[in-house]
Protein backbone atom coordinates (compact mmCIF):
# COMPACT_ATOMS: atom_id res chain seq x y z
CA UNK A 1 0.00 0.00 0.00
CA UNK A 2 2.83 2.41 0.78
CA UNK A 3 4.20 1.95 -2.74
CA UNK A 4 0.85 2.71 -4.36
CA UNK A 5 0.21 5.96 -2.45
CA UNK A 6 3.04 8.00 -4.04
CA UNK A 7 1.90 6.89 -7.49
CA UNK A 8 -1.68 7.93 -6.75
CA UNK A 9 -0.51 11.33 -5.53
CA UNK A 10 1.68 11.75 -8.60
CA UNK A 11 -1.19 10.73 -10.91
CA UNK A 12 -3.65 13.12 -9.22
CA UNK A 13 -1.17 16.00 -9.41
CA UNK A 14 -0.48 15.31 -13.09
CA UNK A 15 -4.22 15.21 -13.87
CA UNK A 16 -4.77 18.56 -12.16
CA UNK A 17 -1.83 20.17 -13.95
CA UNK A 18 -2.89 18.82 -17.34
CA UNK A 19 -6.45 20.07 -16.77
CA UNK A 20 -5.18 23.57 -15.92
CA UNK A 21 -2.80 23.48 -18.87
CA UNK A 22 -5.57 22.57 -21.34
CA UNK A 23 -7.75 25.41 -19.99
CA UNK A 24 -4.84 27.81 -20.48
CA UNK A 25 -4.52 26.64 -24.10
CA UNK A 26 -8.22 27.27 -24.69
CA UNK A 27 -8.00 30.70 -23.02
CA UNK A 28 -5.00 31.61 -25.22
CA UNK A 29 -7.21 31.27 -28.32
CA UNK A 30 -10.28 32.90 -26.78
CA UNK A 31 -11.59 36.44 -26.85
CA UNK A 32 -13.74 38.22 -24.25
CA UNK A 33 -17.42 38.91 -24.80
CA UNK A 34 -19.85 41.17 -23.01
CA UNK A 35 -22.52 40.01 -20.62
CA UNK A 36 -25.28 41.41 -18.45
CA UNK A 37 -25.16 40.58 -14.75
CA UNK A 38 -28.63 39.73 -13.48
CA UNK A 39 -29.71 41.75 -10.44
CA UNK A 40 -32.62 41.56 -8.01
CA UNK A 41 -33.17 37.80 -8.12
CA UNK A 42 -32.89 35.13 -5.44
CA UNK A 43 -32.01 31.47 -5.89
CA UNK A 44 -34.82 29.02 -5.15
CA UNK A 45 -33.09 25.69 -5.76
CA UNK A 46 -30.95 24.21 -3.03
CA UNK A 47 -28.28 21.54 -3.31
CA UNK A 48 -26.70 21.20 0.12
CA UNK A 49 -23.76 19.15 -1.14
CA UNK A 50 -22.15 21.02 -4.04
CA UNK A 51 -22.27 24.17 -6.15
CA UNK A 52 -24.71 24.18 -9.04
CA UNK A 53 -23.50 25.36 -12.42
CA UNK A 54 -26.52 26.13 -14.57
CA UNK A 55 -27.10 26.77 -18.26
CA UNK A 56 -30.63 28.12 -18.70
CA UNK A 57 -32.11 28.50 -22.18
CA UNK A 58 -35.77 29.25 -21.47
CA UNK A 59 -37.85 31.38 -19.12
CA UNK A 60 -39.37 28.22 -17.62
CA UNK A 61 -35.92 26.82 -16.78
CA UNK A 62 -34.91 30.17 -15.30
CA UNK A 63 -38.10 30.44 -13.21
CA UNK A 64 -37.48 26.94 -11.81
CA UNK A 65 -34.20 28.15 -10.25
CA UNK A 66 -34.71 31.87 -9.53
CA UNK A 67 -37.37 34.21 -8.24
CA UNK A 68 -37.71 37.95 -8.80
CA UNK A 69 -36.85 40.15 -5.83
CA UNK A 70 -38.07 43.61 -6.79
CA UNK A 71 -36.90 46.27 -4.38
CA UNK A 72 -37.91 49.87 -3.82
CA UNK A 73 -36.05 52.73 -5.41
CA UNK A 74 -34.02 53.31 -8.52
CA UNK A 75 -33.06 50.19 -10.47
CA UNK A 76 -35.31 48.07 -8.24
CA UNK A 77 -36.70 45.93 -11.04
CA UNK A 78 -35.10 42.56 -11.81
CA UNK A 79 -32.86 42.53 -14.88
CA UNK A 80 -34.82 41.33 -17.91
CA UNK A 81 -33.60 38.44 -20.08
CA UNK A 82 -34.71 37.98 -23.69
CA UNK A 83 -34.46 34.19 -24.09
CA UNK A 84 -34.99 34.47 -27.86
CA UNK A 85 -31.58 36.20 -28.10
CA UNK A 86 -29.86 35.29 -24.83
CA UNK A 87 -29.22 32.47 -22.41
CA UNK A 88 -28.17 32.50 -18.76
CA UNK A 89 -25.11 31.06 -17.04
CA UNK A 90 -25.39 30.81 -13.26
CA UNK A 91 -23.42 29.51 -10.30
CA UNK A 92 -25.40 28.77 -7.12
CA UNK A 93 -23.47 27.81 -3.99
CA UNK A 94 -24.86 25.70 -1.13
CA UNK A 95 -26.37 27.62 1.79
CA UNK A 96 -23.76 29.05 4.14
CA UNK A 97 -23.58 31.15 7.30
CA UNK A 98 -20.61 33.10 5.90
CA UNK A 99 -21.08 36.42 4.11
CA UNK A 100 -20.21 35.08 0.65
CA UNK A 101 -20.40 36.70 -2.77
CA UNK A 102 -19.99 35.13 -6.19
CA UNK A 103 -18.58 37.66 -8.63
CA UNK A 104 -18.67 37.10 -12.38
CA UNK A 105 -15.39 37.70 -14.16
CA UNK A 106 -14.38 37.68 -17.78
CA UNK A 107 -16.31 35.46 -20.19
CA UNK A 108 -14.15 34.11 -22.99
CA UNK A 109 -15.26 32.47 -26.24
CA UNK A 110 -13.60 30.29 -28.87
CA UNK A 111 -15.17 28.52 -31.84
CA UNK A 112 -16.33 25.68 -29.59
CA UNK A 113 -16.09 26.80 -25.95
CA UNK A 114 -17.43 29.46 -23.62
CA UNK A 115 -15.40 29.96 -20.44
CA UNK A 116 -17.27 31.60 -17.55
CA UNK A 117 -14.73 32.83 -15.01
CA UNK A 118 -16.05 33.69 -11.56
CA UNK A 119 -14.66 34.42 -8.11
CA UNK A 120 -16.00 33.40 -4.68
CA UNK A 121 -15.33 35.83 -1.84
CA UNK A 122 -15.95 34.54 1.70
CA UNK A 123 -16.05 36.94 4.61
CA UNK A 124 -17.30 37.03 8.21
CA UNK A 125 -19.78 34.66 9.83
CA UNK A 126 -23.46 35.55 9.89
CA UNK A 127 -26.22 34.64 12.34
CA UNK A 128 -28.31 33.27 9.47
CA UNK A 129 -27.78 31.34 6.23
CA UNK A 130 -27.64 32.72 2.70
CA UNK A 131 -27.48 31.06 -0.71
CA UNK A 132 -24.82 32.94 -2.70
CA UNK A 133 -25.09 32.98 -6.48
CA UNK A 134 -24.30 34.88 -9.61
CA UNK A 135 -26.13 34.82 -12.92
CA UNK A 136 -25.28 36.47 -16.23
CA UNK A 137 -27.06 36.72 -19.57
CA UNK A 138 -25.03 36.41 -22.75
CA UNK A 139 -26.05 36.51 -26.38
CA UNK A 140 -26.68 33.20 -28.09
CA UNK A 141 -24.12 32.23 -30.74
CA UNK A 142 -25.00 33.27 -34.29
CA UNK A 143 -24.68 29.69 -35.52
CA UNK A 144 -26.24 26.50 -34.20
CA UNK A 145 -22.90 24.95 -33.28
CA UNK A 146 -22.74 23.09 -29.99
CA UNK A 147 -20.67 25.08 -27.51
CA UNK A 148 -18.99 23.52 -24.49
CA UNK A 149 -19.55 25.66 -21.39
CA UNK A 150 -16.63 25.70 -18.94
CA UNK A 151 -17.25 27.13 -15.47
CA UNK A 152 -13.91 28.26 -14.04
CA UNK A 153 -13.54 29.43 -10.44
CA UNK A 154 -10.54 31.75 -10.25
CA UNK A 155 -8.73 32.73 -7.08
Amino acid sequence: MRRITPFLILFATAAILLGCNSLRKIEANAYPIGYTELNNYYATTVDESKPQRLILNTQAEFDAHFGAAAVMGRNGEPTRVDFRRQFVLAVVLPPTNRNTTVVPGEILVTDREIIFNYRVNKQERLSYKIMPFTAVAIDKPATDTQMEIIFNQVN
